[in-house]
Formats: C-alpha cells, sequence, structure tokens
C-alpha cells in the first residue's frame, strides 16, 4: 500500500458527529475534508480521494443520493455509511446502492477505523491495478492493420521503417482515420515495444486537470491535492507517450510540452524537482496545425519539435479498395468480444458499403459493422441490415441530380468553389461543411490552381 496520507471525504449534517469522525479519521492517519450533506461531500471528492464517509439522513442530498451519483461520477470509489442501529433495511439498501461497508451509530472508534482502512486497501489496489491495464494495454504482439490500398502500404512501410528510431512522429489525417492503431503498431515494432503505452487524450479534459495528467502534481498543489500523483509521462517511462488530438493541447500548456520535447525534462504541478522524461513521444490530430500556427492558436516551435516525421494517414474514401479486408477484420474481432460467431457480408452489402464515402472513416465502419453484425440474420450481413444512408435508400439532400458522367475532378472542383463562396472563404467553415480537414482544403485548392 502506498505511503501516502489517505484521504477522505465525510458528510454529516450534525455537527458534533462530524467533528467526532473527523478528530477519530484524523487520529488513525486520514487527512479529511467535510460536509453538511451529500451534495458538499461530493464537491469535495476528487481524483486523490481514497474514500467516502456518508450519513445516510441528510438534508438536500442524503446518502443514498450521494451513493447513487458517486457510482456515476467516480466508479470504484469505496463508500461506508452510517446508519441508525435500528434501520437495517437504510444498511441493505446502501449496500445495494454500491456501499462497500456500514456502521451503526454510535459507532465504536476502532471498528471505524478498520472499516476506513479496510476501504483504502481496496483504493490503492484498484489504482494499482488500473495503472497495471493501461501499461499491459501497450504490450504484445504487433497490432494488425489491413493496408490492402497502395496508399496505407506506403502508409505503413513508412511507421515500420521509423518504428525503431526514437524521433517524435507526427500522425495527420481526419477523424476516426486509424492514428491510434497506427501509433500502436508503431509502438509495438519499437525498442521499447515491452515497455508502456499510456495515451493522453487533450480536448476531453479541462486545462487544470489535464495539466496534472501529464505531468502529475505534489501534496498541496492545489486545492484537494492531498498526495503527490505521476502524471501519464512518468506512467510511460521507457515507453510510448501518445498525444492524441495534440492541436488542441491549451496553448499555455505548449511551452511545458515544447520542454519535455527539447530537454526531456520535466517538473510536477507544484513541484521542484526536474525528472527525467524518458518517452518516445507520438503526436495525432486531424487538424491543420499550420492554419492553427497562423490563428496563435499553436506554437510553431512546437510544431516543428513533434513533426520531426511526419506521417499522414489517407481517409477511408481514397482506399475503399480495402474496405472488405477492413470490414473481415473488424466483423472478426466484434465476434471475439461478444463472444459469439463470425458474421459475413453479402455481395450487395459490399457494394452498397464500397459506394458510399465514410465521412466518419474507419470508426464509423466499425460502428456500422457492430451494429449491422447485431441484427443480421442466418450469419450474412445483408443490405437490409445496414443503416439507411449507407446502403443509399436515405439520401442526404447533398447530392443533385444529373451529375452522371461528370469526371470527379471537376465535381470536386465545383464542390470547392460553391462551399467557399457560401461560407465567404472561411476554409475552416469549408472544412467542415465537406467533411474533411483544414489542409485538406488548402491541398485540394492548390491542386485545383484556385490558390
Amino acid at each position: 500500500m502506498s505511503e501516502e496520507t489517505p484521504h477522505l471525504v465525510l458528510a454529516d449534517d450534525d455537527e458534533t458527529v462530524r467533528n467526532l469522525l473527523t478528530m477519530q479519521a484524523e487520529r488513525g492517519g486520514f487527512t479529511v475534508q467535510s460536509g453538511e450533506n451529500g451534495a458538499e461531500a461530493l464537491d469535495l471528492v476528487n481524483e486523490d480521494t481514497d474514500v467516502v464517509l456518508l450519513d445516510l439522513q441528510m438534508p438536500v442530498l442524503d446518502g443514498f443520493g450521494a451513493l447513487e451519483r458517486l457510482a456515476q461520477e467516480h466508479p470504484g470509489l469505496p463508500a461506508v455509511v452510517l446508519t441508525s442501529v435500528d434501520e437495517t433495511s437504510d444498511a441493505v439498501r446502501a449496500m445495494k446502492l454500491g456501499a462497500l461497508d456500514y456502521l451503526t451509530k454510535p459507532f465504536d472508534p476502532e471498528e471505524l477505523l478498520a472499516v476506513l482502512r479496510n476501504a483504502r486497501r481496496l483504493r490503492a489496489a484498484e489504482r494499482e491495478n488500473e495503472q497495471l491495464r493501461e501499461a499491459i494495454g501497450g504490450k504484445g504482439p504487433a497490432v494488425e492493420i489491413v493496408a490492402d490500398s497502395e496508399s496505407m502500404q506506403e502508409v505503413v512501410a513508412q511507421a515500420t521503417k521509423v518504428a525503431s528510431l526514437d524521433s517524435t512522429i507526427l500522425l495527420t489525417g481526419e477523424s476516426g482515420v486509424g492514428k491510434g492503431m497506427l501509433a500502436r503498431h508503431i509502438h509495438a515494432n519499437s525498442g521499447r515495444r515491452d515497455q508502456s503505452f499510456v495515451t493522453v487524450s487533450c480536448p476531453t479534459l479541462p486545462r487544470e486537470l489535464l495539466e496534472s495528467e501529464l505531468f502529475g502534481h505534489e501534496k498541496g498543489a492545489f486545492t484537494g491535492a492531498v498526495r503527490r500523483r505521476r502524471g501519464k509521462i512518468e506512467m510511460a517511462r521507457g515507453g510510448t507517450l501518445f498525444l492524441d488530438e495534440i492541436g488542441d493541447l491549451p496553448i499555455d500548456l505548449q511551452p511545458k510540452l515544447l520542454n519535455v520535447l527539447q530537454e526531456r525534462q520535466f517538473q510536477r504541478l507544484g513541484g521542484e524537482e526536474s525528472l527525467e522524461a524518458d518517452v518516445r513521444i507520438i503526436a495525432a490530430t486531424n487538424l491543420d496545425l499550420e492554419q492553427r500556427m497562423k490563428e496563435g492558436q499553436f506554437r510553431e516551435d512546437l510544431f516543428y519539435r513533434l513533426s520531426v516525421i511526419p506521417i499522414e494517414v489517407p481517409p477511408l474514401r481514397e482506399r475503399l479498395e480495402e474496405l472488405r479486408g477492413l470490414s473481415d477484420a473488424m466483423l472478426k474481432r466484434i465476434a471475439q468480444r461478444g463472444g459469439r460467431r463470425n458474421v459475413k457480408l453479402s455481395r450487395e452489402t459490399v457494394a452498397a458499403m464500397q459506394a458510399y464515402d465514410w465521412p466518419g472513416n474507419v470508426r464509423q465502419l466499425e460502428n456500422v459493422l457492430e451494429r449491422s453484425a447485431a441484427f443480421c440474420e442466418g450469419g450474412v450481413v445483408e443490405l437490409k441490415d445496414l443503416p439507411g444512408a449507407v446502403r443509399g435508400s436515405e439520401p442526404s439532400g447533398r447530392v443533385p441530380a444529373g451529375i452522371g458522367g461528370i469526371a470527379l475532378s471537376d465535381l470536386e472542383r465545383e464542390s470547392l468553389i460553391q462551399t467557399l463562396k457560401l461560407c465567404n472563404g472561411n476554409k475552416a467553415e469549408t472544412a467542415r461543411r465537406l467533411e474533411i480537414t483544414e489542409k485538406s482544403v488548402y491541398n485540394k485548392l492548390k491542386r485545383h490552381g484556385l490558390m
């Protein structure tokens, strides 16, 4: 068990009981924060909380309501409840809502500490398991990537070739094209393959939490930081750190990441000690970082540090010849994951899928296949099992009639011109409406001589 001081959040509307609980828990080595009701207690709970202690009968939000919210907002966090000696039905209800244990009033101080320490041990074990699951996820055999198209064969060849280097790699491409899988392929073929592959999704966390997630923090670094916490850079030590959607990294955190890339050192939030950053960094984005630099949202020096080796992953619509192989591999994984037999695609289904442009790319394909496999009968996905938009029975309304025989390049050029006019020349909005990246807009404009 960690030697860090355990953190308890407790709630009781009786001030005398609350003070007594606090005194006993502190005597047992806990740091304590308390509230008068469940709502106040939940506001105090954070990633460093070890145990929550709740009275069941409280105003505003009682212990039962707090247990329900804890299960949703902080799954795995152990909770202990306090109940009257003659209210065993309340204790049973609380246990069904996820409470780990219960104590009756008046409570025995030694029993209180024993229950809290047991809950704390479970929490420590769960944290260790989470870190192990995250680390183990990056080890094992090479990732299987379907590359039946010439463009993807070139991408995989590039990725395999540079995997043995320790250089930073920037993967670009539309959302859902498979940048994360390619990053795992690079890790699995590198000299760091036996160490951790750790992912940080930059857009999913607010700025304050993202900084702590990346660099970790020291005890007391901010309100609620009751213990030292390792960040993802430390967790990836010796392995690979995958920074997904790096274009969304807040501008004020970018100098800190730049320092990691340049000096191979970092400091925990609130700390003074410089720590070694022994990681290989792979970043990915679906944004046009050069445009973000022009807008002042991305540092130029960080861009060049990240893009030592840039690799662009093409969208699925530009490699439809591998759709069949991708689908077969995905259906096999779906079957294994669900513990059911594998299903096949009918000829008509494949034809319809190859006629669709897949704006959500490989991620959308997997979602469609999982849905269709669940509804199909007889082990074959028929045309009727596909979503309407994919099988073509629900036109989007964006494609005009009477375009047969017109060259695709002419259609693309005209689409660019008209969409740019519609968006008053705004290339970011043009990219959004055409469901491509800003970089693709610039490339297509250059190719058609429009800029």
